[in-house]
């Protein structure tokens, strides 16, 4: 089982990447564990992988940023507080910035521009947040690969 994931999350990102492995006993997922929400996964933190110098850019719903529908994600979503986009990662993949936001986890729920494919874009609520984050180059825990 724990093989196939890992195989899974490999074809999303580049070789050479160093990976995390996980433990067998921590492979082992009871009922209960798959049910908790995101609160008991930044608890019991699972790393899958740790990609280390990812390039980090911000976004807000401006039309200039997004297209024609800019509260609208690339999965059919309403923007939020926690989404990203990165075109290298599945709808659904759960991450973690920990020296921007410490446990915070965060769900890849968007897509950037297909010349962007090993970088990650952050929603934030206004322009000025957007701007004042920049780019930066940041160490992504890969928790939960999405569907």
């Amino acid at each position: 089982m724990i093989i196939a994931f890992l195989a899974l999350v490999g074809a999303f990102l580049q070789p050479g990447t160093p990976v995390l492995a996980i433990a067998p006993a921590q492979a082992e997922v009871s009922v209960v564990e798959e049910k908790r929400g995101i609160e008991e996964l930044e608890k019991n933190e699972r790393v899958a992988r740790v990609i280390p110098g990812i390039t980090m850019t911000a976004y807000s719903s401006t039309p200039d940023q997004t297209d024609d529908s800019p509260f609208i994600m690339a999965n059919g979503k309403r923007v939020y507080d926690g989404a990203v986009a990165a075109n290298f990662l599945p709808f659904g993949t759960k991450v973690r910035f920990p020296e921007l936001y410490g446990d915070k986890v965060f769900t890849v729920e968007d897509r950037m521009h297909r010349r962007f494919d090993n970088r990650m874009d952050i929603w934030m609520e206004t322009r000025g947040e957007a701007i004042t984050f920049g780019i930066r180059k940041v160490t992504v825990e890969i928790l939960e690969v999405g569907v």
